[in-house]
């Protein structure tokens, strides 16, 4: 149920977004698209050796790995304030993922896990105007969700998968964190463009496996790209 809901909120603000084609200079609120590229591992892993004191499977000797997200979407909400201060609430979202293999039985089993991963900032956002072009810096807070967790086990001698909806790395779903960053906005044509450069520091980990091999980092970075019309 949360993720259905999670998909229709990012979708309506999608589609209010696609719709609004006036400027935003002379409304009190702009909607709009964004893009970006994470410049951070989801995951710090590692290889625990033959000898450890176990993973979230209970079997020693795991090898993690994992890769950067190759993208970031979502949708924006800015609401102008006085004083060249703006508010931005974001809904944005991640295909995230992790691999471990593990001897076993002389060979060796392997357990993909995808995600979906989900983060809601809202920033203020202190703009300085420099004609066309407008630099700002932000700060504020962002929530994190997982949702969608599929973890495939390859074992040895059994050629079909077994896949299950949870993973025994996963710690916590939900999290909170606080946000900086800083950019610039400016007009293209009938688009208003905003990259910017953010820096996220979560409070805990949403996954963590015993032995050491797996956590998610704490420490996140984003470049990210805003399109209003």
């Amino acid at each position: 149920m949360r993720n259905k809901k999670s998909y229709l909120v990012t979708l309506g603000l999608l589609t209010a977004g696609l719709a609004l084609g006036q400027s935003s200079e002379h409304m009190p609120v702009t909607l709009g698209l964004k893009v970006g590229i994470p410049v951070t591992d989801m995951f710090s892993t590692s290889n625990t050796g033959g000898l450890g004191t176990g993973n979230s499977t209970g079997i020693a000797g795991s090898n993690y790995s994992s890769h950067t997200p190759r993208y970031i979407l979502g949708a924006s909400a800015e609401f102008h304030m006085p004083l060249h201060l703006r508010l931005e609430v974001d809904g944005l979202y991640k295909r995230g993922g992790y691999n471990n293999s593990i001897p076993l039985g002389g060979g060796t089993a392997y357990l993909p896990t995808s995600l979906n991963w989900w983060e809601f900032p809202a920033v203020f956002k202190y703009n300085i105007a420099m004609g066309h072009f407008r630099p700002f810096v932000d700060f504020g807070a962002s929530l994190r969700h997982i949702s969608t967790i599929t973890q495939t086990a390859f074992i040895p001698g059994n050629f079909q998968g077994v896949i299950s909806n949870n993973s025994g790395d996963l710690h916590n779903r939900n999290s909170f964190g606080a946000v900086a960053g800083f950019g610039i906005t400016f007009k293209k044509g009938p688009f208003e463009l905003t990259p910017e450069a953010r820096y996220t520091r979560w409070a805990n980990q949403a996954f963590a496996s015993n032995n050491g091999g797996l956590r998610t980092n704490l420490d996140q970075g984003d470049v990210l790209l805003g399109i209003s019309f």
